[in-house]
């Protein structure tokens, strides 16, 4: 096979450099041309102009027109009789709804004992204390939640206020709300 190649070759390189072979090569423009339209108005009779079926009679036979008195009708309401009434909401309403905003996290144990131990150790002020169960890759775990602060910058504060022993835990400012649009948003508050 290969003796056969080389006997080829030289015979296909010797017909390429031949004087007897021409190439034609040929070569085409193409242009497309636009022609625009001129734009003309369009033709509406006057059965279109009214709608499909509409006439003036039939339009002046359906419309239904107020009088100008019925037209600057305008109820007023007396200020002795207000149409809603607020009202604050009750103690229980509030207590359902609270407002949220940012929290620290304390701790995350793997028991309701150990759980109930740091919350004791927490300072008993006004925060509130809260509990958050969750299912982390399998393992339970059970976070203590320190307090209820408007804005991070506040949560980030009280941090320093907590006692050495849980500032070295490394506590770090948790949103209330991620917590409640998690997958785990139970929420038990402990005092």
């Amino acid at each position: 096979m290969k003796k056969f190649a080389i006997a080829i070759l030289p015979l296909l390189l010797a017909a390429c450099a031949s004087e007897n072979y021409i190439t034609d090569v040929t070569s085409e423009s193409y242009k497309e041309e636009y022609k625009t339209a001129t734009m003309q108005a369009p033709v509406v009779s006057k059965s279109n102009e009214m709608g499909a079926g509409v006439t003036e009679e039939s339009v002046e036979v359906n419309v239904v027109r107020l009088s100008p008195a019925e037209d600057k009708k305008v109820v007023k309401l007396s200020p002795e009789s207000p149409s809603a009434k607020i009202v604050p909401p009750t103690k229980k309403q509030v207590k359902m709804n609270q407002r949220f905003g940012y929290t620290v996290q304390v701790v995350a144990v793997g028991s309701q004992a150990k759980v109930d131990t740091f919350v004791n150790m927490l300072p008993q002020t006004s925060q509130p204390i809260w509990e958050n169960y969750k299912v982390v890759n399998g393992t339970k775990w059970f976070s203590v939640l320190y307090g209820d602060y408007a804005t991070k910058l506040d949560a980030k504060k009280a941090i320093s206020t907590l006692p050495q022993s849980f500032q070295n835990l490394k506590p770090f400012v948790k949103s209330i709300d991620d917590i409640k649009n998690s997958d785990y948003p139970t929420l038990n508050k402990l005092n």
